[in-house]
């Protein structure tokens, strides 16, 4: 018996990334003014966040057969976007760089808070075209169905900045593409799964 609405799990390869520098004082250089539109760039791969809770034993007198297990911080695992390199778009190179620059102090108005290197990463995921809609009638490129593109999983990622910048090896016997790799810091992330959460992730 054909199942009369789609259940299958949320597809991994439909999804949109914006950058979002978090300076909002007057100084320069701006964050956004050096690495340009942080935004409107798109990536290939994004790892996958996770989360690890400390575990602190503490242990009592006359409580010899295990330890009380508390709860300590919580460590958030760096998450990784990667690209093709393309011409001129240096996006991702000039924010390690401007990183760089404020870690040293140097260039003007280096203590205001537009100097910041900070940035808020939104991620949304979208429809599969098959899973958007039902077996007997699936989303479709002519747009007939209303829940084609719709965001069905978001996530953001707070105060990231650059921990690693690399780009592929270069090989004269091969054909591939030259692939670039930003590694993030962050310090916690929100997920949004339900319309009225993912309507909101902007301001979360």
């Amino acid at each position: 018996m054909a199942r009369s609405a789609v259940t299958d799990p949320i597809r991994n390869f439909k999804f949109k990334v914006n950058i979002i520098p978090t300076g909002k004082g007057s100084g320069t250089p701006r964050l956004s003014q050096v690495a340009g539109d942080l935004g409107s760039i798109g990536f290939a791969v994004m790892s996958g966040v996770s989360v690890q809770n400390e575990m602190i034993g503490y242990r009592e007198g006359g409580m010899n057969t295990h330890p009380h297990k508390l709860v300590g911080q919580s460590d958030f695992a760096p998450v990784t976007f990667s690209r093709g390199v393309f011409y001129d778009q240096a996006q991702l190179y000039r924010w390690q760089q401007f990183l760089h620059s404020w870690n040293q102090a140097s260039g003007t108005g280096s203590t205001s808070v537009d100097n910041d290197y900070r940035c808020d990463i939104v991620v949304r995921v979208y429809d599969h075209p098959v899973s958007a809609g039902n077996y007997q009638t699936p989303a479709n490129v002519n747009g007939t169905n209303p829940n084609l593109g719709n965001v069905r999983l978001a996530l953001k990622l707070y105060d990231c900045w650059p921990g690693a910048y690399a780009l592929s090896d270069l090989n004269a016997a091969d054909s591939g593409i030259m692939v670039q790799q930003l590694t993030v810091h962050h310090e916690g992330f929100y997920i949004a799964w339900t319309p009225n959460e993912i309507d909101k992730i902007d301001t979360k």
